[in-house]
């Protein structure tokens, strides 16, 4: 298997009230979970609020590190792991990004499904997602991770496990606006 391209899945804890709750929930220091394809960081996919004032307007949203979310949330901490793709690989995930921003309006963000699952109970509704069900999908069915057997279960921990098992490593850990640029 030759590896010709990078990703990054980035880890992050904003301080929001909301990220505060799935924290305490999980008992990890991590609440949110993105993926970048650059390593400038302008595009972090993920699902989350579209506007950084209103926690109730969510979805799939693309981030960067310098933009208004984290202008505002600007001590948010992070954790970025890096690794290598095949050229399918990163070709089958540029396909499924594309789709999640061509359909931005059809998904959306999955309250139920993400209060469901802290209380133990595996829920799915179609076209909804938080981020850890987001990024684990499109792990998935981009065949970086096959190894994710229910995306829509995972919790922000479980990325920390994934990511050995696809053999990344941390590249940073620290505040999520210094993460040095390339």
């Amino acid at each position: 298997m030759i590896l010709g391209k990078n990703i990054y899945l980035i880890l992050t804890h904003t301080g929001t009230t909301w990220s505060k709750i799935i924290k305490k929930l999980n008992d990890y220091k991590y609440s949110h979970v993105m993926l970048s394809l650059d390593d400038n960081f302008d595009r972090m996919y993920s699902f989350g609020r579209k506007k950084w004032y209103n926690p109730f307007i969510a979805g799939f949203v693309v981030e960067d590190k310098d933009g208004d979310f984290f202008s505002f949330y600007n001590k948010a901490k992070c954790r970025v792991y890096k690794f290598a793709v095949t050229d399918k690989q990163y070709d089958d995930l540029c396909k499924v990004l594309d789709w999640f921003e061509e359909n931005k309006h059809r998904v959306s963000y999955d309250i139920i499904g993400v209060i469901l699952r802290y209380i133990g109970i595996s829920f799915r509704q179609k076209d909804r997602y938080v981020c850890t069900h987001f990024v684990g999908s499109v792990l998935k069915d981009s065949g970086i991770a096959p190894m994710i057997n229910k995306p829509e279960e995972l919790k922000p921990q479980d990325f920390e496990t994934i990511a050995n098992r696809i053999s990344s490593k941390i590249i940073y850990e620290g505040f999520l606006r210094k993460i040095p640029r390339s």
